[in-house]
């Protein structure tokens, strides 16, 4: 960071705590070495946020790199929003960068084997929109209000006076229209920011059709057998019931892009209860995806299992078997409606 304590335009760096765009964006000026980072198993607004912090940067001279802790550098449906190779995996991730920014982030356990350079970084700036967000970093600027933490990049861009091009509006498009399931969340505020980014390059067609792609004729077989294996428990939740359903390692990692997507066809079933999806990566490690109308919390839930996520969408990582996982589940589900 710079030593005078300001940043390239001579604007005083902010204090520790929370920032807005502005005090973002003065953090960020006076960085030369920039590690962007965001969740483990990245989603579009995690990818696209950072890949798009990290574009604007390197385009200013500063040495800005992407990274996602855990042995995947990013998902191979994620790949087309980095035309410029700034992802690395994180074995590659500077040690010791001048400023770590965290994109996406509600915790420093969400960083996976990124969490140690929190401590070998000279800063840290967490950008994101989750309500619960720890405050792990150095500065933050969080608003849980904000349908999506790419809204929250674009205001930071503002202030550093990116322009805005197809590279970035195609990151931030990403985030955004798969934050706010595809506008149907997010109010005027991301309706705004969706026309801006196509009036600057961003095909939703085109872009759509790259993030789902087309599917193995393989997945028809896969995905009914693990739809036929789901469970409902109407008890659960309070008595708002639980629809859940676990895919096994075989299939994780034969079909590892598509098994996201069968959360959703669970919620669909659920009426006004809880959908959770739990995918065994490697044996007895299970990465869990919980779905709802916000009631119960299930950012709550999540947190108290290790994870994070939104009222209405939330997830957790954790290690055992599929039933104890469920009964650990079903305990904090009850323990979110009382």
């Amino acid at each position: 960071m710079s030593a005078s304590g300001a940043d390239s335009s001579g604007t005083p760096l902010p204090g520790p705590g929370p920032v807005d765009p502005a005090g973002a964006a003065a953090v960020l000026r006076a960085a030369r070495e920039v590690l962007v980072v965001g969740h483990v198993r990245p989603d579009a607004d995690a990818a696209g946020s950072a890949i798009a912090i990290a574009t604007a940067l390197r385009r200013t001279g500063v040495a800005a790199t992407v990274s996602f802790g855990g042995p995947d550098p990013v998902p191979a449906a994620l790949g087309t929003l980095d035309p410029d190779g700034l992802v690395v995996p994180s074995s590659r991730a500077p040690v010791a960068p001048e400023l770590l920014v965290s994109c996406d982030v509600s915790s420093a356990q969400r960083l996976g084997d990124l969490a140690d350079r929190l401590d070998t970084a000279g800063g840290s700036l967490a950008i994101d929109h989750h309500a619960s967000f720890s405050g792990f970093a150095t500065r933050h600027l969080v608003d849980p209000a904000a349908p999506a933490t790419v809204l929250l990049v674009r205001a930071v861009l503002a202030e550093l006076g990116a322009e805005l091009d197809a590279v970035l509006a195609r990151a931030l498009f990403a985030g955004l229209y798969t934050d706010t399931g595809g506008f149907r969340w997010g109010g005027s505020g991301a309706l705004r920011l969706g026309a801006e980014l196509v009036d600057a390059g961003a095909d939703p067609r085109a872009l759509m059709r790259e993030l789902t792609g087309t599917r193995p004729f393989g997945w028809l077989a896969a995905q009914a057998a693990v739809l036929a294996g789901a469970r409902r428990e109407p008890a659960a939740a309070g008595g708002a019931g639980l629809v859940w359903a676990a895919v096994d390692v075989p299939t994780a990692t034969r079909f590892r892009d598509q098994t996201a997507t069968v959360v959703g066809q669970l919620l669909a079933t659920a009426g006004d209860g809880v959908a959770a999806l739990l995918t065994e990566s490697e044996p007895h490690q299970w990465s869990v995806s919980l779905r709802g109308n916000g009631s119960p919390d299930l950012s709550r839930v999540a947190s108290a299992l290790g994870g994070g996520g939104h009222a209405a969408a939330a997830g957790f990582e954790r290690a055992g078997t599929r039933d104890e996982l469920l009964a650990l589940l079903r305990s904090e589900l009850d323990a979110a409606t009382t």
